[in-house]
C-alpha cells in the first residue's frame, strides 16, 4: 500500500499545480516546439492530467525519452539542455513540491539564507541585494567564481543517498530515482555529432532543465553553503555561481581556498581569477562586483557590460534569423511564424519584455536602458528596410506569406490534406 507522501505526489490539486508552473514556463519559452506542446496539453485536460493519476497511482508511470541539445555558448562551448516531455516535466514539478512540502531535510536545505537559484520565493533579485547590503555593511573585497561542468559532475548516487535518509517511502524513492535519469530519443543523433558526453546518461550527472535539477544542486553543496559562511565571510550561492564577500583580501582568499578544498571533495572545483579572469573576478568593491548578470556596487545595480552586449547581439541576431526564415518561405511557399514580418516582431517583443523583467530591479531609467533602446530601434530600421526589399522582389502570394497573412486556398488545402490523411 502507499504510503501517504506518495500519495500526496498523484494528487489532483498536487498535478494541476505542477502543471501551471510547467505551464508557464512553456508560454514563455523562446521555442514554437514546446510552446505547441503546451498548448495541445491543456488542450486535452483534465484527461490528461487524470491519465499521469492513474499510472502514477497503478506505479506504472513511465519518463518518456527526452531530447538532448547542445547550445553554444558566447565562448564557443557547448550547453547540455535536455528537452522533457510535458508528462515527464509535470511529475517531477509535482514530486519537487511534495518533498518540498512533506520532507523536513528538504525545507533545511532550501531554507539556507544565502542559497537562492531553484529555491521558491527566492531569486536573483534577493542575492543581489544581499550582495549589496553585505557591501554597505562593510565588505570591501570579493571573489566571484562559478563551479565548471557542475550539473554533468554531479553523483547521483549521493545525492539519493543524502535524501534516502529523510524519505522512508520506496515507492518515492523509485519515482526519485527513476526521475534523474536521462535517457536520450535523439542518443544516435548526438554520437554522430560527437557529443553524447556532454549529457548526463550515466551515474554521474544530471540534467539540465529538469524541475529536478535545482533541488539536486542544492543538496548537493547543502554542506558547502553551511560551511563557507563563517569567519568574517559571506558566501552567496545561485547554483554554480557564488561570490565570496569580507573585509579585506586575505580574508576573502582565504575562503576561497578553503572554498576549493570543499569542492574538489565532491569531485568539484571553481575557476580561479588569476588563471580564467573571464569566469571569475576579485579584487576591491569599490570598483563593482558583476555577479549574476549585474555589476552591483554599493549604491548602484545595473545589468553588467557583458550582459547589455550580449542582449543586443541576441535582439540583432533575432531578426537576422527572421530574415531568413522571410526569405525561404518566400521561395519555398512555407510560412513559419518566425518567418514573417508580424511573427518576427512579436518574437522580438517577448524577448525585450523578457529580458526587461528579468532585469526589473535594476535602475531601467537610467542612461544603459535608453542606449539599449536606441540599439533596438537601429536594428528594427535595418530589418524594415531588409523587409521592404523582399517584398518588392516577391509575388503577392510570397508578399501575404512574408507578412503573415495566410492564403486562404492554401488553408482549404491544408484541411483537405488532413481529412484525405484521417480517410486513409
Amino acid at each position: 500500500m502507499s504510503s501517504s507522501l506518495y500519495k500526496h505526489i498523484y494528487r489532483m490539486d498536487t498535478l494541476y499545480a505542477a502543471w501551471r508552473k510547467v505551464r508557464s514556463s512553456s508560454v514563455a519559452s523562446s521555442s514554437e516546439r514546446i510552446r505547441n506542446e503546451a498548448k495541445d496539453f491543456e488542450a486535452r485536460i483534465p484527461g490528461s492530467l487524470r491519465e499521469i493519476q492513474r499510472a502514477l497511482s497503478r506505479k506504472e508511470f513511465v519518463f518518456a525519452p527526452q531530447t538532448g541539445v547542445a547550445k553554444t555558448k558566447a565562448s564557443g562551448k557547448s550547453r547540455p539542455i535536455v528537452l522533457a516531455p510535458i508528462p515527464n516535466r509535470i511529475v517531477q514539478r509535482a514530486l519537487l513540491d511534495t518533498l518540498h512540502l512533506k520532507v523536513k531535510y528538504v525545507q533545511q536545505v532550501f531554507a539556507v539564507p544565502t542559497s537562492y537559484g531553484g529555491i521558491p520565493n527566492k531569486r536573483v533579485s534577493l542575492a543581489i541585494q544581499a550582495a549589496k547590503a553585505s557591501m554597505q555593511a562593510g565588505a570591501k573585497y570579493h571573489i566571484r567564481s562559478d563551479i565548471p561542468d557542475f550539473f554533468t559532475k554531479i553523483k547521483k548516487p549521493r545525492v539519493v543517498e543524502l535524501i534516502a535518509g529523510h524519505v522512508k517511502c520506496s515507492d518515492t524513492m523509485r519515482l526519485f530515482e527513476d526521475a534523474l535519469q536521462t535517457d536520450l530519443g535523439n542518443l544516435d543523433a548526438l554520437r554522430r555529432q560527437r557529443i553524447e558526453e556532454l549529457f548526463p546518461i550515466g551515474v554521474q550527472g544530471v540534467a539540465q532543465g529538469s524541475p529536478l535539477s535545482p533541488l539536486v544542486a542544492n543538496i548537493y553543496l547543502h554542506e558547502f553553503d553551511l560551511k563557507m559562511n563563517s569567519n568574517g565571510i559571506t558566501c552567496l550561492r545561485y547554483i554554480d555561481d557564488f561570490l565570496l564577500l569580507g573585509q579585506d583580501s586575505h580574508t576573502v582568499d582565504s575562503a576561497f581556498r578553503l572554498a576549493r578544498k570543499e569542492l574538489n571533495a565532491l569531485s568539484l572545483d571553481a575557476y580561479c581569477p588569476s588563471s580564467a579572469p573571464e569566469k571569475a573576478t576579485r579584487g576591491p568593491t569599490t570598483k563593482g562586483v558583476d555577479f549574476l548578470g549585474c555589476t552591483i556596487t554599493p549604491g548602484l545595480v545595473q545589468p553588467s557590460r557583458k550582459t547589455r552586449s550580449k542582449f543586443r547581439e541576441r535582439v540583432r541576431s533575432e531578426l537576422e534569423v527572421s530574415i531568413r526564415m522571410m526569405k525561404a518561405g518566400a521561395k519555398e511557399g512555407i510560412t513559419n511564424s518566425l518567418g514573417t514580418y508580424s511573427g518576427a516582431l512579436q518574437n522580438l517583443d517577448r524577448v525585450i519584455l523578457g529580458w526587461g523583467k528579468a532585469f526589473s530591479f535594476c535602475h531601467t531609467s537610467a542612461q544603459w536602458a535608453h542606449s539599449i533602446d536606441k540599439d533596438i530601434s537601429e536594428a528594427l530600421k535595418q530589418f524594415e528596410r531588409e523587409t521592404a526589399q523582399l517584398l518588392s522582389t516577391s509575388d503577392q502570394a510570397a508578399q501575404r506569406r512574408i507578412r503573415g497573412v495566410r492564403l486562404l486556398a492554401e488553408v482549404n488545402s491544408q484541411q483537405s490534406d488532413e481529412l484525405l490523411a484521417k480517410a486513409m
